[in-house]
């Protein structure tokens, strides 16, 4: 009975160093110094541990700057809406566009048109102020104050038979406007730097335009007063380049107006009428660019 067990515990201390020596693995032989000799000595190190990747540690996301929206319908895109502009904020700011052409610019033009002298120019500046009536959602009031003006000093066309020659017009436009908006936000990040909205106006503008041909004594002109009402939609996109200053970018595309004009000639003829009409496309004349403070 002695000698089994005996035998019984070699056999086990075996069986451990078999394992041991099959998970070892020689890293590097070292060489030690000891006083005059010089010892060599085998590094062993026994992987005996299990390694477990664990994945990058993540803020987490502030729950309550998400804003959820009720789905139309029966479908949920799951479009996440974080804050960008928060419930009793106030916004103010100014949007300035800017256009200007000449025929010098163009080499297309020039290329198909000869004798050819034209400009035009637009500015509109648009001051505006706005409170947030809940998170993300803005209303307020805009003003006013654009300018259009443009000229052909020379325009020459002679192809086969027909032969066109037209100088000295000119064309002017002065508005100012009032405008109640409303701005839909959607933040796209939860630290509430970039935003998409969507603004829409309902505004009445007044002006006056004069149409010239010619000039001193071969001048005429035709002067008219202008009264707009107008439905704007305006998409843009808005970035905080500050903790309270943002700067957006719009345009408009989509538009129902309503004019009544009254026109004068320099003969002495008056006249006028009403119009209205909708566009559905980017306005080119209408990209706005502005700045805006929250506070």
């Amino acid at each position: 009975m002695m000698k089994i067990k005996l035998w019984y515990i070699v056999w086990c201390l075996l069986f451990c160093v078999g394992c041991l020596q099959m998970k070892a693995q020689v890293v590097d032989s070292v060489a030690v110094t000891r006083g005059d000799s010089l010892m060599k000595y085998k590094l062993v190190v026994v992987h005996d541990t299990v390694y477990v990747p664990i994945p990058e540690a993540k803020m987490p996301v502030d729950s309550s700057r998400i804003i959820y929206t009720k789905p139309v319908g029966r479908y949920d895109r799951g479009i996440t809406n974080y804050r960008f502009i928060p419930k009793n904020k106030w916004i103010g700011g100014v949007t300035v566009s800017v256009f200007n052409f000449e025929s010098d610019n163009s080499r297309l033009l020039f290329s198909l048109l000869k004798d050819i002298d034209l400009n035009l120019r637009t500015l509109s500046v648009k001051p505006f102020v706005g409170y947030a009536i809940k998170d993300n959602t803005v209303v307020g009031l805009k003003f006013g104050y654009s300018r259009i003006s443009g000229g052909i000093d020379n325009l020459a066309l002679n192809i086969e038979d027909l032969d066109i020659a037209l100088k000295d017009i000119k064309y002017t436009d002065d508005s100012y406007s009032f405008s109640l908006f409303h701005r839909s936000y959607i933040g796209l990040d939860h630290k509430g730097l970039f935003g998409l909205f969507n603004e829409t106006t309902l505004g009445y503008s007044t002006g006056s335009t004069r149409f010239s041909r010619g000039a001193d004594e071969t001048l005429k002109y035709t002067d008219t007063s202008i009264n707009q009402l107008k439905v704007g939609i305006n998409p843009g996109i808005a970035i905080f380049i500050m903790p309270n200053v943002g700067a957006e970018v719009s345009f408009g595309v989509a538009g129902f107006t309503y004019n009544w004009e009254k026109q004068k000639k320099s003969s002495g003829e008056t006249g006028k009428r009403t119009n209205s009409g909708a566009n559905f496309k980017i306005n080119l004349f209408n990209i706005n660019i502005g700045l805006t403070v929250c506070i």
